[in-house]
């Protein structure tokens, strides 16, 4: 059974507010997602608090400026009761009911000894998801007073200049109110659930092995792989979330990238086939 659990409001205009997490999962940003935030530092997009495997955990979804725990910079990380979050200059207070005896006997943290089981980053702005080879230049080079190396992916290639996505494009987010739903069909083309096609009407599609909106079946994607954010029809875009192993558009890997109708996305050996179209107003 999964445990209560809330966020609480800890400062600015909706200080001492509860949300509670009752979903298993929710996502949080300040144009996208279950709870808005409206902090101008918080991106449309920014983080996601999951319940799997009897544990709370919360990840970065590739956000600007960072997710913060109990102060330090994280990409995913365990939460405990009292455990201390930051998003933009928001912060927050993870609580359980029962706690702490329940977690005393809880289950053995999911990232102790995997392959991402170093997710601290240093305490600077970030322009999206880091690889951990980029967060150990990012030390190293602090270490040694240097500047930040530039934003790469993971063989050293800089992003094109059209796979990158401004975390808030005036465009895009002027538009959200105003644009007609949009469908987005996922046709899976190889992997365990070949000819299964999905449909989501929702603004962010959570993709990944588990507790995810499309769940992909296959040990080489990663718990929480890539995501895709609708801002209109003509306006979706597919973000890696620091997978493992990467994300593919039409053979390319990509970090960020607009996608098009009929654009194959291959996550480990799953292929889909994405297309998306505006709903008519009922």
């Amino acid at each position: 059974m999964q445990p209560r659990a809330e966020l609480v409001f800890l400062d600015g205009e909706r200080s001492g507010e509860v949300y509670p997490l009752e979903q298993g999962r929710t996502v949080i940003g300040r144009q996208v997602g279950d709870l808005i935030i409206g902090d101008k530092e918080v991106s449309s997009i920014h983080a996601i608090i999951s319940y799997e495997r009897g544990g709370w955990y919360v990840m970065d979804l590739g956000s600007t400026n960072g997710v913060f725990v109990d102060e330090q910079v994280k990409l995913e990380a365990r939460l405990r009761n009292s455990t201390a979050l930051r998003v933009g200059q928001t912060n927050l207070r993870f609580q359980l009911s029962g706690a702490p005896s329940e977690e005393a006997s809880g289950p053995p943290d999911l990232l102790a000894g995997g392959d991402n089981s170093d997710l601290t980053l240093p305490h600077v702005p970030r322009g999206g998801t880091l690889t951990s080879q980029q967060a150990e230049e990012i030390r190293d080079a602090m270490d040694a007073g240097m500047s930040l190396p530039p934003e790469t992916d993971d063989r050293g290639i800089g992003p094109a200049s059209d796979s990158v996505l401004d975390d808030s494009p005036d465009g895009l987010v002027a538009g959200l109110g105003d644009s007609p739903p949009v469908q987005v069909t996922l046709e899976i083309l190889e992997g365990a659930d070949k000819g299964a096609v999905r449909r989501y009407t929702q603004e962010s599609v959570l993709i990944g092995r588990l507790n995810t909106d499309l769940v992909v079946r296959d040990s080489d994607v990663s718990r929480r792989h890539s995501i895709i954010e609708v801002f209109d029809a003509s306006q979706v875009y597919l973000r890696d979330l620091n997978s493992t192993n990467g994300s593919f558009v039409n053979g390319r890997r990509v970090s960020s990238v607009r996608l098009r109708n009929g654009d194959q996305i291959r996550l480990g050996r799953c292929l889909v086939r994405f297309t998306a179209r505006p709903l008519s107003p009922s």
